[in-house]
């Protein structure tokens, strides 16, 4: 592997469910010297990931080989959801992958999500990672990512690293303890946009039917499925497919939206002005190529003639489409995400004073 000077600055891109930041990370991978990790965090044992703590080699193997311990009972359903995030092709691989090679029986999420992008051969490159792991010393967990972090950016050719992981506002205060230094760009979209996106996405929808408690018609709660039901086999149980089926209310997209917001925001005020920066997916779409200059900035990337053009390419007209909310949409944006929406700078606050 050639040798390469690895920038440790960390840099993170924040934000929640469908707010954009999975076509932004696809045009910034258009940048020669960043290696995007898209996803990486959220592939990672949900419970160990965070905490500072010292960490030995054969525990971060475990944080990265977890099983169900990332994204939990979804993987095993991962063909019915087809989640457009996920970027690896098992039947195209260069070699057979058998699932119960892994742990639990299920491919992991970093094979599923952040190596395809970056690799020819991701499961071959899991098992270096892995091994990798385990050659570490014990020391602290932000200091195990950030030789991680630079190993995977110098296995992929690149100089730079930076995550992205869907929903990752709402653990920003964990990514801010870990990386009191870092750089921390957030982006967000308008509520109501986010909310009708993620109606219409099966991990989301699934979600917040299995977080809110929701039941079908029939009375079919999440905890009623079962092996019969959490399986990828065609077609799938008729208990699922009733799950599938069920329209999630908007509210709970709107909560969620909500809630992860002001949840990140509280530990924004631990950060210096230079670590924290905001940009609307909507001026991500009217102006792209400013955009990305403004980001470039932010992270002080290097300057790199093309990719910038090469990345605004990759927009689509009408992908950025605006819903102005009727007055029931209205009420329920009143009431879920004002609070979210002052700090954000979306929606002025109340009047208090006339």
């Amino acid at each position: 592997m050639t040798e390469r000077r690895i920038a440790g600055e960390a840099r993170f891109i924040v934000g929640t469910g469908r707010c954009g930041s999975t076509i932004l990370s696809k045009m910034i991978d258009r940048h020669p010297g960043v290696a995007v990790l898209s996803e990486f965090m959220i592939s990672l044992d949900f419970y160990g990931k965070f905490g500072e703590r010292p960490v030995s080699g054969d525990e971060l193997e475990r944080l990265l080989d977890c099983g169900l311990e990332s994204t939990g009972e979804m993987k095993k359903i991962v063909t019915h959801l087809a989640t457009p995030e996920i970027t690896f092709d098992a039947a195209a691989a260069p070699a057979p992958v058998d699932a119960s090679h892994y742990r639990d029986g299920v491919l992991p999420d970093l094979v599923l999500l952040p190596l395809g992008p970056l690799f020819d051969d991701p499961p071959k490159v899991f098992d270096e990672i892995l091994a990798f792991a385990r050659r570490q010393p014990t020391r602290l967990l932000s200091e195990q990512y950030e030789a991680l972090f630079g190993w995977v950016t110098q296995r992929a050719g690149k100089t730079i690293w930076i995550e992205r992981s869907g929903g990752s506002i709402a653990s920003l205060p964990e990514l801010v303890e870990l990386f009191p230094r870092g750089r921390f760009l957030h982006l967000h979209r308008d509520p109501l946009d986010v909310a009708l996106s993620m109606r219409t996405h099966n991990h989301f929808r699934l979600r917040a039917f299995k977080q809110y408690g929701l039941e079908t018609a029939d009375g079919i709660r999440w905890s009623d499925l079962d092996e019969r039901d959490l399986n990828n086999e065609q077609p799938m149980s008729p208990r699922l497919r009733a799950v599938f089926d069920h329209p999630v209310p908007l509210e709970c997209f709107l909560r969620d939206w909500s809630e992860s917001t002001l949840r990140g925001m509280r530990a924004v005020k631990q950060l210096a002005p230079e670590q924290y920066g905001e940009i609307r997916f909507e001026d991500l779409m009217a102006d792209p190529e400013a955009a990305l200059r403004r980001i470039v900035a932010f992270f002080a990337l290097p300057e790199e003639p093309g990719w910038i053009d090469e990345a605004c390419a990759m927009l689509r007209s009408g992908q950025a489409a605006h819903a102005e909310p009727d007055a029931e949409q209205r009420a329920l944006l009143d009431r879920y995400c004002h609070a979210a929406n002052v700090l954000l700078d979306r929606v002025p606050p109340v009047e208090l004073y006339r």
